[in-house]
């Protein structure tokens, strides 16, 4: 019988996912693994050992030999890395820890001193401030896990001076801008400043591999899992201030305003480098819901898309009349897009079309027919209202969430049908995310001078 050829890559991409499965590492490590394991194979081939054979062998150098000896010879090459034996972490290891753990908590604190910083200017905690505090709300989070990127990933100087760049460039722009009412383009930057600088965090978590789809999904993964770290973390802080402040009120003392001032800034600043060094260590059990969690929320995201759709034909309700509603359906829309990258980062790049990929491709369809709805509605309140900043923002948003949509939903398709393969639609969907990051820094940077600043 004539043997398949042997890929290669596949099998690395498999293997890559066993052990970062196996979470006892963190990226930084599969990484130096993945690297030497290249540099074996390229060894071996050079001295005239097959592909094949030569990842086997490096798989089987980077485990215990005594321990793998028996399996290797009876395994078939799919299931030899799967006996990849990770060694008890040692001194040095567990000094290395001790030593990231205390990075993390000064990063922490710096993300809580940077969010003190309208204070220093007179800016308090009001509610007269708001805006101040939600449109920083993204540097005073997303700094201190860009520099644990740097520091974790040992990356070179050229990387830190790129982020160092982009993030003063918006962060003074974004506070030095004028701002008249109706304030359009400071509501806009609370939404569009993160947008854009998760491409940055995306890079930054890449290395020297972010032009790689495969390392950019990895990070689509990572952000999904960092939300979720996020917000139960933030759940269990709301708990614990409000029994704390409960407790001092029955003891006479009022702490509101320390909790208000203070905790809350800190707490929330600091609390996305926490959830992205949890993420990365792989502590606690949430990692192994977080595709579950995606295999719940995908059908009931597509059920409410279509409850919503026939809502609004048997109503009549036009979206264009009620703007509540348009803000709405965006937010939808962009959750459901969310949803199907999530879900894409769980998938298995290499199994064959199921069910499931049938139910991710009717989320799609729907997703882009209330896009289309949604986008009939912006152009009919443009035509009654002309052009604003938000509706010009919601308009850009929408074609160009209606592009990846449709271009997702033919890539299924031709999936689905076993025209391609599921690795082509990823690395399709890969290239085209940083597009939703490139218009959101354009939002962010040239819509107030293009508006006036309103």
């Amino acid at each position: 019988m004539e043997r398949t050829m042997f890929d290669l890559e596949s099998q690395i991409r498999k293997w890559r996912r066993h052990i970062q499965s196996a979470g006892s590492l963190g990226a930084q490590d599969v990484e130096e693994l993945e690297s030497h394991l290249r540099d074996t194979i390229d060894e071996l081939t050079e001295r005239g050992v097959n592909v094949e054979e030569a990842f086997i062998v490096a798989v089987h150098r980077m485990g215990d030999a005594d321990e793998l000896h028996h399996e290797f010879s009876k395994l078939p090459t799919e299931s030899v890395w799967k006996q990849l034996l990770v060694p008890a972490a040692d001194e040095d290891a567990r000094r290395r820890e001790r030593t990231e753990f205390t990075v993390v908590l000064m990063l922490a604190l710096l993300g809580g001193l940077l969010g003190k910083l309208p204070a220093v200017f007179g800016h308090t905690m009001v509610e007269e401030n708001a805006l101040i505090y939600a449109r920083n709300a993204a540097f005073f989070a997303f700094v201190p896990v860009a520099i644990y990127f740097v520091w974790r990933r040992a990356l070179s100087w050229r990387f830190a001076l790129i982020a160092s760049a982009t993030f003063t460039v918006f962060a003074v722009l974004v506070n030095v801008y004028p701002s008249y009412e109706p304030f359009h383009n400071q509501a806009l930057a609370v939404i569009h400043v993160p947008i854009a600088l998760l491409l940055l965090l995306g890079v930054l978590y890449a290395g020297e591999r972010w032009r790689d789809s495969n390392v950019r999904l990895d990070f689509v993964r990572f952000a999904g899992e960092v939300f979720i770290y996020a917000v139960l973390l933030g759940l269990g802080g709301l708990v614990l201030t409000g029994v704390a402040g409960a407790m001092f009120i029955l003891v006479g003392i009022d702490i509101t305003s320390f909790i208000s001032n203070w905790l809350a800034v800190f707490g929330a600043s600091g609390i996305t480098v926490v959830a992205a060094y949890l993420v990365e260590k792989k502590k606690g059990a949430i990692e192994t819901l977080a595709p579950v969690l995606a295999r719940v929320f995908t059908p009931l995201f597509a059920l409410l898309l279509l409850g919503l759709i026939i809502a609004m034909v048997v109503t009549g309700q036009a979206p264009s009349e009620d703007r509540e509603l348009l803000i709405m359906f965006d937010i939808v829309l962009a959750l459901v897009l969310g949803l199907v990258l999530y879900t894409m980062s769980a998938r298995d790049a290499e199994k064959p079309a199921e069910l499931w990929d049938g139910i991710v491709l009717a989320l799609v369809v729907l997703a882009f027919a209330a896009n289309a709805i949604a986008f009939s509605g912006i152009i009919g309140r443009l035509v009654t209202y002309g052009f604003s900043p938000n509706k010009a923002a919601a308009l850009g948003e929408n074609i160009l969430l209606m592009l990846n949509l449709a271009m997702l939903g033919v890539g299924y398709v031709r999936f689905v049908s076993g025209r391609t393969t599921y690795q082509s639609v990823i690395e399709w969907q890969m290239r085209y995310l940083p597009i939703h990051a490139a218009w959101a820094a354009f939002v962010v940077l040239a819509f107030p001078p293009l508006f006036g600043f309103i």
